[in-house]
């Protein structure tokens, strides 16, 4: 048998081999970079993880979280603020109650150089349509507003509306009880209102709008507007004198 082919085939066999070997050993990085992804190669690149689709359908029908809801003002001074709106809607209405038989008398006084005295007396009638219980309604609205105990955040709104009070009480007052003189004495009376429509008007006046810049303030310090929408301390004492008068 003839050996030299076989040992020719070893030693090509062997030298392939060690080229194998030695190829690792020399070229170590060439060999991880072949088998590693091309860097950049967005086509070689491990496939992103996308997110469960259970999980995404899970937070779609999900409900809506609840808003939180404002925190509820001290029911005490909703309380007391109730009844202070009760209190100012009655003064409103009862410094109006003047003003039909105020109108009528300073009309009939300007015209009684133009009309005789039979006219002048029908016109001074309206004047006697006073509320023969006026002083006295005054007073029970006052012992009424007093009636109701402040809390301590709503003290300073009760100090400024009880000034007011209790200077709007007088100046109403004043009005009525000229009004009730000028049924035997036209001039006297005329002569009362016509002082009255300087200080005395202008010092209520400044003191309505004190006591609802407290009003306000309260209102705001609390979020109370949602409780009493358009709640204010308005009206104006001295508007129908000066009005009426020209001050």
């Amino acid at each position: 048998m003839n050996r030299k082919p076989v040992f020719i085939a070893a030693g090509v066999l062997v030298l392939l081999v060690a080229g194998i070997l030695l190829g690792r050993h020399f070229f170590p990085v060439t060999h991880r970079e072949a088998s590693a992804p091309p860097g950049g190669n967005v086509l070689l690149a491990p496939a992103p993880q996308l997110p469960d689709t259970n999980m995404l359908r899970a937070e779609a029908e999900a409900p809506p979280q609840p808003q939180e809801q404002p925190q509820r003002p001290p029911d005490d001074i909703i309380d007391y603020l109730k009844h202070l709106q009760r209190i100012e809607t009655q003064r409103q209405a009862m410094q109006r109650d003047l003003t039909p038989a105020l109108n009528a008398f300073v009309n009939a006084v300007a015209m009684r150089a133009t009309i005789d005295e039979q006219e002048f007396q029908q016109r001074m009638s309206a004047v006697q349509q006073t509320p023969q219980d006026y002083s006295q309604r005054w007073s029970q609205l006052s012992q009424l507003f007093e009636a109701k105990q402040p809390p301590p955040a709503c003290q300073p709104l009760h100090e400024s509306y009880r000034k007011m009070l209790a200077s709007t009480i007088a100046y109403m007052t004043k009005i009525y009880l000229a009004l009730q003189q000028a049924q035997t004495d036209p001039n006297t009376a005329l002569q009362v209102l016509s002082q009255m429509q300087g200080t005395a008007s202008t010092d209520v006046d400044a003191q309505i709008l004190q006591a609802n810049l407290e009003l306000q303030q309260l209102l705001d310090k609390y979020d109370l507007r949602r409780y009493f929408p358009g709640f204010t301390i308005s009206g104006d004492a001295g508007l129908s004198l000066r009005s009426i008068f020209g001050g």
